[in-house]
């Protein structure tokens, strides 16, 4: 069906910050770490119970909040480092060959006999070093994303990055040593915990020369491609314009799109390059392994879920037949005003201090440390995200602002992960559980949040429009990436990407009639299909986990307490598993997207 024309760009400039979105960054530690699987307790206790649902009104006088927990109160494990304000953080390049003689040293005696107080004592220093090795990789990040110019920080995200898999096959093979050893139930009893060298008995990832080879590859790849979008330019009027700025001018709608046709123009090929590159370095690391595919791979090793590429193909198919005709509700159910993110961020904390203990404890803790960045800067990274510190044992929120009340909604999704982050002191491995609690409290704020009922009711009814936008963009994201992975080598051109994620589009109700050109090659500015690939689908499916916490607030009130006990149980779950013991449903089940749809339906038009 012809769609108008003046519309669809709207609607394509309202989504293009869908194209970035949030992208957490996990210290390394959390998929191997012994914490993981030492059985430490969840067990806590709500020191608020939980918050009554107040009807929205016109008044900007907050509810009354719960007495304020102090960052020092709550039971957290104690940092290696001082903790010290992020700007007191210093970066240090690791001595990487040392780290991984180190793992190599430990190996050897283990091999050799050693007895398993022996090994321990050797094993511990040189963990540590390996939480300092993450630890400066994740600073190293954050500073090159607050600075995408820096040349030094982006050299030393790079460096992190390419020695990331030498410094994991070390210690992969120490602890593949461990599991293979007379000492290995006496290692499991003094300090990894029952069954923890189960997973090396499965997995020897690292250990695989030709794999680290190959993520080395992947790796530069992915710097090539960070590179190429910082400062992206194009020839306009004769001369050499940033991109961005051109965005950034009133220009006519006619103007507007030929800039799009000119930035994709030159840049698609580009991209195209990297990511064919990157599909092929994927796929060799899965056939090395004796993976079915990439996406088997990277649904079990790299984000640990209990789901499959096979059952995402169904969901993906029920989420486009049910919720494609509320497409268009994503534009016009938005809601935008100016707001500057002082204002932002007073509106988060308030909210945090309303929600009371852990929330308050960790926006307490952030503030002290000045642990997050929401300055606005054309030379930093677009979008958000939340990384962890674990030498530190302290998260870290970055927003990069666009002065409209939308980013109370993105400085509260990424807050989110920060509580977790802090709860948790980074245990929760899972991105699907992680994304529970970012998106789940984004509803939860809505009605705590010190807002008039303008624009409260604003916000609401976009929040639910943006989840349908969620779903559909996600849902057809996860969609592409499955196609093109399976693609024959021969067929991967900049060509038939454009028309597999045009056909993706149009699948999910999302064609627009006279921008195919527009859109057909848009897939290039989405991060994740090059840096973080089957990344995309856990947006949809925790979201559906964040919607029955706030469906539970809707007809209980007890929506926050249901978040806090996903919360205390988070830690090293996976989100089907996490789900069931709360009593919540599978977003799995059948007929589930079209109980959504119902919902979104009803709230739109009540």
């Amino acid at each position: 069906m012809k769609r108008k024309i003046t519309a669809a760009l709207a609607l394509l400039i309202a989504l293009s910050v869908l194209l970035q979105g949030c992208l957490i960054r996990p210290s390394k530690p959390s998929p191997f770490s012994w914490k993981d699987f030492a059985g430490a307790s969840t067990e806590s206790t709500d020191p608020t119970g939980p918050t009554e649902v107040t009807e929205p009104d016109d008044s900007t006088k907050p509810t009354d909040p719960t007495e304020p927990t102090t960052w020092d109160e709550l039971e957290r494990d104690e940092p290696l480092m001082d903790l010290v304000d992020f700007s007191e953080m210093e970066y240090v390049r690791p001595d990487t060959d040392a780290l991984c003689k180190g793992f190599n040293d430990v190996q050897s005696m283990v091999e050799d006999g050693g007895s398993a107080k022996d090994v321990l004592d050797a094993f511990y220093p040189v963990y540590d070093d390996y939480i300092r090795f993450n630890t400066m990789s994740s600073i190293a990040y954050i500073h090159y994303t607050l600075d995408l110019n820096d040349t030094f920080y982006d050299e030393e995200n790079q460096w992190c990055d390419e020695q990331s898999p030498l410094v994991e096959q070390a210690m992969e093979k120490c602890y593949i040593a461990m599991a293979d050893s007379p000492i290995r139930s006496e290692l499991e009893a003094l300090e990894f915990g029952e069954g923890f060298f189960l997973y090396y008995d499965e997995n020897e990832v690292y250990s695989n020369d030709r794999v680290v080879e190959l993520m080395q590859q992947e790796a530069a790849l992915q710097t090539q491609y960070m590179a190429l979008q910082s400062d992206t330019t194009i020839m306009w009027n004769g001369e050499e314009r940033l991109v961005d700025e051109l965005m950034e001018e009133d220009l006519p709608y006619m103007t507007l799109l030929e800039v799009y046709r000119l930035y994709y123009e030159k840049y698609n090929p580009l991209a195209a390059d990297i990511f064919i590159q990157l599909i092929k370095v994927r796929k060799q690391i899965a056939e090395e392994l004796d993976y079915p595919s990439y996406a088997d791979f990277a649904y079990s090793f790299h984000f640990d879920r209990d789901y499959t590429p096979d059952q995402v193909k169904q969901y993906n198919a029920d989420v486009a037949k049910e919720l494609s005709p509320y497409y268009y509700e994503v534009y016009y159910n938005s809601y935008s005003k100016p707001m500057t993110m002082e204002r932002v961020m007073a509106l988060v904390k308030q909210t945090a201090q309303t929600f009371g203990g852990e929330f308050a404890a960790a926006y307490s803790f952030m503030e002290q440390y000045k642990l997050f960045d929401i300055t606005k800067s054309t030379s930093k990274m677009p979008g958000s995200y939340m990384t962890y510190l674990p030498a530190y044992e302290a998260p870290f929120l970055y927003v990069s602002p666009t002065d409209d009340i939308g980013d109370f909604m993105t400085a509260t999704h990424e807050f989110g992960h920060f509580v977790d982050g802090y709860v948790n002191c980074g245990g929760t491995s899972s991105i699907d559980c992680n994304e529970i609690f970012s998106q789940g409290l984004e509803f939860l704020s809505l009605s705590r949040a010190e807002l008039s009922k303008t624009d409260r009711d604003g916000l609401t009814k976009s929040q639910i429009a943006d989840a349908i936008s969620t779903f559909l963009t996600q849902a057809c994201y996860a969609e592409f990436e499955l196609r093109v992975y399976s693609l024959p080598d021969e067929e991967l051109t900049a060509e038939k990407l454009n028309e597999v994620f045009l056909e993706c589009y149009e699948e999910f109700g999302m064609g627009m009639y006279g921008l195919e050109d527009i859109l057909a090659p848009g897939w290039i500015d989405i991060h994740h299909f090059f840096i973080a690939p089957f990344y995309v689908i856990s947006y949809c499916i925790s979201l559906d986990a964040a919607l029955q916490v706030y469906q539970t607030e809707l007809r209980s009130g007890n929506g926050l307490e249901t978040y806090r006990a996903l919360m205390r149980s988070a830690s090293g779950n996976t989100i089907l598993a996490l789900l069931e013991e709360a009593g919540l449903e599978s977003p799995f089940k059948e007929g589930r997207i079209a109980e959504l749809a119902d919902f979104f339906n009803e709230q739109l038009y009540g």
